[in-house]
């Protein structure tokens, strides 16, 4: 009989193993998957400066990068640099001056493709008074869109020369 009465003895002891355990589980499962890791923070050398810094200086003022931007066309199916002047200027005869800005991506004014992103000059006058910066863009515009024409045959080449001559004496040039 003392065996059973041993038996009986150990009861709470094995409940409280099986908590002791499943407790240890429970923070276990936590830890493995809820808790979040906490970075250990890097450790910073010093650094130590054995001469003194390079004098600083000054640093020339950049070139002009170009003519300022009113914006960014992108062009859709139709679009034409007549059409993009007359919505960004409110005035078609300017086309011109976009067209010359962008002879990286526009090799023939008539022809410009949807997708391609159009920068637009601001003018430094208005439509109705333009500055002589204004007309001299137009003047290259033009003269551009002559040398394009006159390659082509147009038979109007001769009015963009024309009109390009008229702006740059416009411009004082």
């Amino acid at each position: 009989m003392s065996s059973s009465t041993s038996a009986k003895n150990n009861g709470p002891l094995v409940i409280t193993l099986v908590l002791v355990i499943l407790i240890g589980l429970s923070i276990a499962v936590y830890f493995a998957f809820f808790a979040k890791a906490q970075p250990h923070p890097a450790a910073v050398k010093p650094v130590v400066v054995t001469s003194a810094p390079a004098p600083v200086t000054p640093a020339a003022e950049p070139a002009p990068a170009g003519p300022r931007l009113l914006g960014i066309h992108r062009v859709i199916p139709r679009d034409t640099l007549w059409w993009i002047s007359d919505k960004w200027y409110k005035d078609p005869v300017l086309w011109p001056s976009i067209y010359e800005i962008n002879l990286n991506q526009i090799h023939d004014p008539d022809l410009i493709f949807p997708g391609q992103k159009l920068e637009i000059p601001a003018l430094i006058g208005s439509k109705d008074h333009l500055s002589q910066d204004d007309y001299s863009l137009l003047a290259k515009g033009y003269l551009e869109a002559y040398r394009v024409y006159q390659s082509h045959g147009k038979k109007d080449a001769k009015d963009y020369k024309a009109a390009a001559d008229r702006y740059k004496s416009k411009a004082g040039q």
